[in-house]
């Protein structure tokens, strides 16, 4: 019997001392504002969130209006900023992050990370070996020369063949006999962009001294735009949506802008994601052209709205 009492009491001080230790931990809790009821439920290992146990989907962002517009008032606004939601939205059971570069960085990433897109990018031939690309979801008009209305003095007219295209070739291969070197075409480009095979082929075989100003950073068509105003380039490379959003923060009218087709540029440009060949890579493509399939129409009209007046007349239909 006294066996027996001595375990009670033990029993009893060691239920006593939990529930002044559960009190003391109530009192706490009720000081942070928290339910006293937590301090008695008993512990156990936290269940892990259900994003904890996704994977990350890296998305690589180009600062480039209206295209994607990550920074000031249109924020979010872009064409692809608007796909963008789309892609994410039929790729639940993944977690999305967007990171701000550029396009040398978006390449450099496909290539060394496996779970990585790129949410507007071109296909071309050399890619194919580190990037997974989805089926083309927006048929772009291409890039146009883009020079000012009004005639600077003493600079070379512009030679245009019967269809008012310029040749890119002619104008970068150096300047003509009989002429001084200030009257050749200084011509800008974005630093990192893919201008299709046939120029980029062009850009790197230029010889040494042709008149090519690579710009990079971001945003590259608003910084080219404003070195031709300032007569550092008699020329610049972009896309008609890109131009009329960059003038319209110049504060320039498009009207002063004479916008040229390019000899040999193709009709339009098919804009595609592009992802890390890798197993992610692949799976995030499945997802996304069905969003595309179901989505068409849709992205295409994003695009539309950014369209300056005079080209929408060109823009390609709708993708089948």
């Amino acid at each position: 019997m006294d066996q027996y009492k001595k375990w009670q009491n033990k029993a009893g001080r060691h239920r006593t001392g939990r529930v002044a230790r559960v009190g003391a931990w109530g009192l706490a809790l009720a000081l942070l504002g928290l339910p006293a009821a937590w301090a008695q439920a008993p512990l156990s290992p936290a269940a892990p969130s259900p994003t904890a146990e996704k994977e990350t989907l890296l998305w690589v962002m180009v600062h480039s209006p209206p295209t994607a517009i990550l920074q000031g008032s249109g924020q979010g606004l872009g064409f692809v900023d608007k796909a963008l939601l789309l892609f994410q939205a039929g790729l639940p059971e993944l977690q999305h992050q967007v990171l701000d570069g550029n396009y040398a960085r978006a390449a450099v990433e496909l290539r060394n990370k496996p779970n990585v897109c790129v949410a507007a990018f071109l296909r071309l031939p050399e890619r194919e070996a580190f990037v997974h690309y989805s089926e083309p979801y927006l048929t772009a008009l291409p890039y146009q020369l883009v020079t000012l209305q009004r005639e600077r003095s003493g600079r070379l007219r512009l030679a245009l063949d019967a269809q008012g295209r310029v040749d890119l070739a002619e104008l970068l291969q150096g300047v003509p006999p009989g002429h001084l070197p200030q009257t050749g075409w200084r011509v800008g480009v974005a630093g990192g962009r893919s201008l299709g095979q046939r120029y980029d082929q062009l850009i790197k075989s230029l010889p040494v001294g042709a008149r090519l100003s690579v710009r990079h950073g971001n945003p590259s068509v608003s910084g080219l735009l404003r070195m031709l105003v300032d007569d550092k380039v008699d020329a610049i490379i972009a896309f008609p949506t890109e131009l009329s959003f960059a003038a319209r923060e110049l504060g320039l009218p498009t009207q002063e802008l004479r916008l040229l087709p390019l000899r040999g540029a193709d009709a339009a440009t098919t804009v595609h994601v592009g992802c890390s060949r890798s197993a992610l890579g692949a799976r995030a493509v499945e997802g996304i052209n069905a969003v595309i399939r179901k989505q068409g129409p849709r992205i295409e009209s994003f695009y539309r709205e950014w369209l300056p007046t005079s080209s929408r007349a060109n823009a390609a239909g709708p993708r089948p």
